[in-house]
């Protein structure tokens, strides 16, 4: 027999649910790793189901797995689409430009009402399962600060650019600490941050009660030598993996403002793993096994971690269902994820990640000159490796040396048959379009090997830097 879902509405006076979102709002406005219990108030709390619960869930959704894989089918197909990812990674360039534009310094949420949000709105399992789900997410997302500061000074040698885009430095923190400055000036930190303020809502319209955010996941602390940052580099990837997939499940299983809501944030995470990915592929070169083995070797490490570490746990993955749908999205995504990598040009590489800030500086503490001369020579040494492809397999390094010094001496030829018979890829800009096949098929014609693989280049280069809002304007 299925449980009796829980409609707050009719649960709590308007006055007492006022209360419950003031108390909310209070301890989830800032950092969620502060939070602590506040007597005589009720309070969320995730309960482990018994062992008949769990197996009347699992049925549950086996009912409606038909309807729910169609469902996740539908959403990675639309958000891991080539024009999406494009976006996604060229905002790290346009986070860099400093224009500005606030879709550059978070990504552009769709409207939705979380006071709307009802139990009603999920879909295929109980709202006590899916609140449960939430609120393990909500810990695993709630120390914010400490993963930007945890990339920040990981990266901060090896990538500078991807350090300043997913926070600060502890040089940069520790001044921040001192002057009260504002600690989410990144763009990953500020677009991720607002996800376990708003899971700690939707669990709160789901079961009428608040959260406390007391069980927080705790980084693990970096240096910023190049093999710590590389093995950040992969965990950072399989969390965003981990994330995108989870939230794209619970968004098949949401309806109305709630699937709005989730949707919201797998997109953030789906950004954030296709800048991840690419950076990747950029350092490390072509390798779709290689990368995929170390997404699920991590991806299981971290499991087991939060199977142990978080409230109540070891219900995570007990849900055979679920975890089915999981499995489901990872391999979806990662399909979808491994072709687009595959059609990412060197040059459009190069220039999201190599492209020089215009931010202004963040003011940090200062540190011993013989650490500046010490940093900087280390920044030189990562750079030089990066522009001679030096972390990638001999085979492929040779090959794409080899086409970009044909290129560097070839750039007046190609450049002419852009502007003339190409036309300068105008209208081309959408991946998979009736333009872009028939630019395609006009790419073949003109030319083979160096030349084509160019002129593909370029038409990548172009795309992806002219496709800066089209998803946000689609949507």
């Amino acid at each position: 027999m299925r449980p009796p879902e829980i409609n707050p509405g009719e649960i709590f006076p308007r006055s007492i649910r006022g209360r419950l979102s003031k108390q909310l709002r209070g301890r989830f406005g800032g950092a969620l790793e502060h939070n602590a219990p506040v007597s005589g108030q009720l309070a969320y709390r995730p309960v482990r189901p018994s062992k008949a619960e769990r197996r009347r869930t699992a049925l549950q959704q086996l009912v409606s797995l038909p309807r729910t894989l169609a469902g996740i089918r539908r959403i990675v197909r639309e958000d891991y689409a080539p024009a999406a990812l494009d976006e996604h990674l060229w905002a790290f360039a346009g986070f860099h430009e400093g224009s500005g534009d606030p879709h550059y310094r978070a990504r552009t949420w769709q409207k939705a009402s979380l006071s709307a949000i009802g139990a009603d709105h999920v879909a295929g399992m109980p709202a006590s399962e899916f609140a449960l789900m939430v609120h393990v997410a909500m810990e695993i997302e709630a120390p914010i600060q400490a993963y930007s500061r945890q990339t920040g000074e990981g990266f901060r040698l090896l990538v500078p650019g991807l350090a300043r885009f997913m926070g600060r430095n502890q040089a940069q923190a520790g001044h921040a600490d001192e002057m009260g400055d504002p600690w989410c000036e990144s763009c990953w930190c500020a677009e991720e941050r607002r996800h376990a303020t708003t899971f700690a809502r939707v669990i709160e319209r789901l079961t009428g009660l608040a959260p406390i955010g007391d069980n927080p996941n705790e980084p693990i602390p970096v240096d910023a030598n190049e093999s710590d940052a590389l093995r950040l580099l992969a965990g950072r990837q399989s969390s965003e993996w981990n994330a995108s997939s989870v939230y794209v499940v619970l968004t098949a299983h949401a309806k109305g403002e709630l699937h709005t809501v989730m949707r919201n944030v797998a997109r953030d995470e789906i950004k954030h793993l296709a800048i991840l990915s690419a950076l990747d592929r950029y350092l490390l070169g072509p390798r779709p096994w290689g990368r995929f083995a170390a997404l699920v070797g991590t991806a299981i490490e971290q499991y087991r971690g939060h199977r142990q570490r978080r409230s109540a746990g070891d219900y995570i993955g007990s849900n055979a269902t679920s975890a089915f749908e999981v499995i489901v999205a990872h391999l979806l995504a990662e399909h979808r994820v491994r072709r687009w990598l595959a059609s990412l040009p060197l040059c459009a590489l190069t220039a999201v990640f190599e492209s020089s800030s215009h931010l202004p500086a963040l003011a940090a503490l200062p540190r011993a000159p013989e650490q500046e001369a010490h940093d900087r020579e280390a920044v030189r040494a990562a750079a030089e490796r990066r522009a001679s492809l030096a972390r990638w397999a001999p085979a492929h390094r040779r090959r794409a040396l080899d086409q970009r010094a044909w290129e560097a001496a070839s750039a007046g030829v190609v450049e002419g048959v852009v502007a003339g018979d190409l036309e300068g890829l105008a209208g081309a800009g959408l991946p998979g379009s009736i333009e872009d096949r028939q630019t395609r098929r006009r790419i073949r014609r003109l030319g083979t090997g160096r030349l084509r693989a160019a002129l593909l280049g370029r038409l990548r280069h172009h795309q992806i830097a002219h496709n800066r809002h089209e998803l946000a304007r689609q949507t």
